[in-house]
């Protein structure tokens, strides 16, 4: 038997339904942008998971994979599997810093620049299906709603870029 949790709850609050609710929306959303990435660049051989480390790449090249795991919000050893994975696959090159031989930087191949132009071909098709109807002011809103959302989190719980610590920010 299921425990009646009505009580428990502050008069007037009701319990969140977390089978229906924004967040999970959000998250969905997500996940459905990334499964339709995955679908556009299936002949590109390459998947939605990896994408962004190229994309990082063709706006600056020769990150490190300290920078890159930041800008990504992962930890330093998943990024590091990923970038060995697409080496072997010819995506990427990781090289010594010729100034400081413990910091590895990343580059693109040729076989990485030359999917440049299809990669973007890809995500822009996605992007403008998820936007729909949407106009420039109602996606500028909804982009500014979910910042402010996310900053809030990070304000509280620093739980963002570098910052992930448990329990809220001392005020």
């Amino acid at each position: 038997m299921v425990p009646d949790t009505g009580d428990l709850l502050p008069r007037g609050v009701q319990m969140l339904d977390l089978s229906d609710n924004l967040v999970r929306s959000i998250g969905l959303l997500y996940r459905y942008m990334m499964r339709a990435i995955d679908i556009e660049m299936a002949a590109l051989d390459i998947g939605a998971g990896r994408f962004s480390y190229l994309f990082m790449l063709y706006i600056r090249e020769g990150l490190t994979q300290q920078e890159m795991a930041d800008r990504l919000q992962a930890d330093k050893a998943s990024v590091a599997r990923t970038l060995a994975q697409m080496e072997d696959q010819g995506f990427v090159a990781r090289r010594h810093d010729p100034d400081d031989r413990r910091v590895t930087r990343v580059y693109l191949t040729e076989r990485s620049r030359a999917l440049r132009g299809a990669l973007e071909g890809a995500v822009s098709r996605v992007m403008t299906q998820m936007r729909g109807d949407l106009d420039g002011a109602q996606w500028r809103l909804l982009e500014l709603q979910v910042g402010a959302m996310l900053e809030r989190l990070d304000d509280h719980y620093q739980v963002g870029h570098r910052g992930a610590r448990p329990g809220p920010a001392a005020n």
